[in-house]
């Protein structure tokens, strides 16, 4: 093919790799694919069953359906590309078409489409004429497909323009002096190309090596000596990993990289290989580290000596360890003596759990919280609950603690000092719960995060091989009211049922829980974090389609109430 009519393909260097292909209605780019990829595995979804002959050549696995109303007959993460032209322009929620091709695709796969650009001159010429030949289907500005791609968890965009015609002589001026900015002349561009891909380019090296098992066990086993949760033990299965499986000190470095907040506090922990059999691997990974991050900023070793490491801490810190003169391990704020509780006060962790696993990796984080003397912590998992205010009204019946943490089966408090710190909130007996993130006023909408103002911070590892901090303005210290917090987490000292009649399914049950305490007058806060208290470890799925169901019912009962920032 001529370069100019490659078209998606130009995102494709052809090879002997058995790569699996899916095309959606595309056809024309089969017999190129084949051309390209002779070992590759290519399958076809169309609707229309006529001409298919023509590519009986391409050795095509055909399947005949409408892929906008019927599911894909195909294992999930099976695909290393899918490709389809125009693929959202009739779709009636194009970010389900988008999150849903994600899910056929591999770790390291791409989602290769196409899309017409709103703004191209001709688009906006015809709309200024009172022509609207896209009434009936979906048009996009660069912006708004990224905005989409990335709420549809892709983690890496490419973009390539097709310019269309020339327009007419003096338009282009007519339309910036109308208020269209020509952006990298983007009123010239008739179509997108677009490239998506599941991981970012550093993440997705990681994820070429190893299996995912491998690389969650070690990403597990890094996040526990992070935050000091059975060091020790994890230390050694650390390196029996790493021997077994033969990870080399520049990997380990490189996944450090991206699943580790405070490099510092884990090489403290990790600082017993100094000496012994490990010294040579943990040289070679104190280099590899430290060549990372300086390549991060563009320095070398010189230029970092020369600026006083600037702004960086995470290389000041690897330098020193270099030197031999490493830094001081984080401590939490010691606990105060303004915290005291009476003999035998309780404090209950309570979580509904369907996986066992994840759970008992979050177990091992409340165990290590540090707790005032006196106070006995109970942990309560809800297995089988038939909602998240079912369940958690059950594991509330089964305890008499006067402090309960709600937390989600797949958060980690990783705040060793968050017992007392709650517990220092909690002096105030105005304040009936506590979460992490949340919203100073709930829109009209009811949806938090699309308040105007959200304060607070939550660390996410929605995969193991990295951790990227949600972070909303900073509440002023101790804490600051919101209208509604985050159900990853929520700390109470008053009881108040949850309304499992009204929210019988697994949403909205944490914005109606504030609401109800603040019917009886209770504050709802979030604290004031200097390190975030808590890392959420979810999937990255679709919106439930439930979800929607669950906001009616609670703007029928709470709309009124709400008085939303404008």
């Amino acid at each position: 093919m001529e370069e100019s009519k490659k078209g998606l393909l130009s995102f494709l260097t052809p090879g002997e790799l058995p790569y699996r292909i899916l095309v959606i209605e595309s056809r024309e780019y089969l017999q190129s694919l084949r051309e390209m990829y002779p070992l590759g595995e290519i399958y076809c979804v169309t609707a229309d069953k006529d001409g298919v002959q023509k590519y009986s050549a391409c050795n095509v696995n055909w399947h005949f359906l409408n892929y906008l109303e019927e599911q894909l007959p195909f294992d999930k993460g099976f695909f290393d590309y899918i490709i389809s032209e125009n693929c959202l322009e009739l779709a009636g929620n194009p970010q389900d078409i988008a999150t849903g091709m994600g899910l056929y695709l591999k770790d390291t796969g791409y989602f290769l489409m196409s899309f017409k650009n709103m703004r191209y001159w001709r688009i906006i010429e015809n709309l200024m004429e009172g022509h609207f030949y896209h009434i009936c289907s979906r048009i996009f500005t660069r912006n708004e497909i990224m905005s989409l791609m990335s709420a549809s968890f892709y983690k890496d965009v490419s973009l390539l323009p097709q310019l269309g015609a020339q327009p007419p002589e003096k338009l282009l001026s007519r339309l910036e002096e109308a208020g269209f900015e020509n952006i990298e002349n983007d009123l010239l561009v008739e179509s997108w190309l677009l490239q998506a891909a599941k991981s970012t380019p550093e993440i997705l090296e990681l994820k070429r090596m190893y299996t995912p098992k491998i690389r969650a066990s070690l990403a597990k086993l890094l996040r526990r000596l992070e935050y000091g949760v059975q060091v020790e033990e994890s230390r050694a299965k650390l390196w029996q990993l790493c021997q077994q499986q033969m990870i080399f000190p520049a990997y380990l470095a490189s996944l450090i990289r991206e699943t580790i907040m405070y490099v510092n506090d884990l090489l403290w922990r990790l600082s017993s290989w100094q000496t012994g059999e490990q010294e040579d691997f943990w040289q070679e990974l104190i280099e590899e580290l430290y060549n990372l991050y300086a390549d991060a900023q563009e320095l070398s070793a010189g230029d970092v000596l020369e600026q006083g490491f600037g702004e960086d801490k995470a290389l000041a810190e690897l330098q020193a360890w270099l030197e031999g003169k490493p830094l001081a391990l984080y401590a939490c704020s010691e606990p105060e003596g303004d915290v005291s509780v009476e003999p035998g006060t309780g404090i209950a962790f309570i979580s509904c759990v369907n996986n066992p696993a994840v759970y008992e990796e979050a177990r091992l984080y409340l165990e290590s919280l540090h707790l005032p003397e006196g106070m006995q912590a109970e942990y309560i998992p809800v297995y089988g609950a038939q909602s998240m205010c079912q369940g958690y009204n059950q594991g509330a019946s089964q305890t008499n603690a006067k402090y309960k943490v709600y937390v989600h089966q797949d958060a980690l408090i990783v705040n060793k000092n968050f017992v007392f710190d709650l517990l220092r909130i909690f002096q105030d007996s105005s304040i009936g719960a506590l979460g992490v993130i949340g919203a100073r006023k709930l829109p009209s909408s009811g949806i938090w995060w699309d308040a105007m103002r959200s304060y607070g911070r939550v660390l996410h590892a929605c995969e193991p091989e990295c951790v990227v901090e949600t972070a909303c303005m900073e509440p002023p210290e101790p804490w600051l009211e919101v209208e509604a917090v985050d159900g990853l987490m929520i700390a109470t000292q008053v009881d108040i049922p949850w309304q499992e009649e009204l929210f019988d399914g697994w949403h909205f049950y944490d914005i109606s829980m504030c609401k109800d305490l603040q019917r009886q007058g209770y504050k709802v806060v979030v604290p004031h974090q200097k390190r975030c208290w808590c890392i959420h470890c979810p999937k990255e799925k679709p919106l439930d389609s439930a979800y929607k169901i669950y906001q009616k019912r609670f703007l029928a009962e709470y709309g009124s109430e709400l008085e939303p920032e404008i």
